[in-house]
């Protein structure tokens, strides 16, 4: 597996302490690049990783069953915006790198106060969305909707002419930072920045342009 890391879970990651055993990430990451290297770097630590996408799910455990660390990493299908089945004050740290930024207001505030509720008190809270500065919340077939703060952008396949529709909650700073505190937690930073991504699972295909992203770390 060759899958390329980016600025933002490099960022993620490097905040992890030795005393981060028990670690809960929002959205496994491309092969569960992310929480492979969380495991790999202490052989204590514990990661809860969750997706709706049992197709993801499955991608990833190809990975982590062939770097033998079924025993640190448990990937599941779990919906972060619904009743978590961890007692209160259960982990030390939570990684929601590129996935917050699916839900609408009202389930980003549900998902975040149970993030609050499974945290331990002084742990850490660390979230990358996509910023209002994307190409996309910009484009000119972007619609938003003010009660759910989602906008739907319409993209062409070139090759194809199929259309397929791309969903998100763009934020600002002071939006993402507005809800984190909502939920309870205390905001240490929030920083913007460019960022390519990748337009496919397998982090193969770079995205024609950069992206901007909003980066926010948090403690109980």
């Amino acid at each position: 597996m060759n899958i390329q890391a980016s600025q933002s879970e490099d960022n993620g990651i490097a905040l992890l302490t030795d005393n981060d055993l028990e670690i809960y990430s929002v959205g496994i990451s491309t092969g569960g690049v992310a929480e492979i290297r969380m495991a790999e770097a202490s052989p204590s630590r514990h990661i809860v990783a969750t997706t709706v996408d049992e197709e993801g799910v499955a991608f990833a455990q190809k990975f982590i069953t062939e770097k033998h660390l079924e025993q640190q990493i448990e990937a599941k299908i779990e919906d972060v915006a619904q009743p978590l089945p961890y007692e209160d004050d259960h982990f030390d740290y939570v990684y929601a790198r590129l996935v917050l930024h699916y839900l609408p207001k009202a389930a980003l505030d549900q998902a975040l106060a149970e993030l609050h509720r499974v945290l331990k008190p002084g742990g850490k809270l660390f979230v990358v969305v996509r910023s209002v500065n994307c190409p996309d919340a910009k484009d000119p077939s972007a619609t938003y909707d003010p009660e759910t703060g989602l906008t739907t952008c319409v993209h062409t396949d070139q090759q194809t002419g199929k259309t397929h529709n791309s969903v998100r909650y763009f934020h600002s700073e002071e939006s993402i930072r507005e809800h984190v505190t909502k939920a309870g937690f205390t905001v240490q930073y929030t920083k913007s920045y460019d960022e390519r991504l990748f337009t496919d699972f397998m982090r193969t295909k770079l995205a024609p342009h950069d992206d901007n992203v909003v980066e926010l770390l948090a403690t109980k």
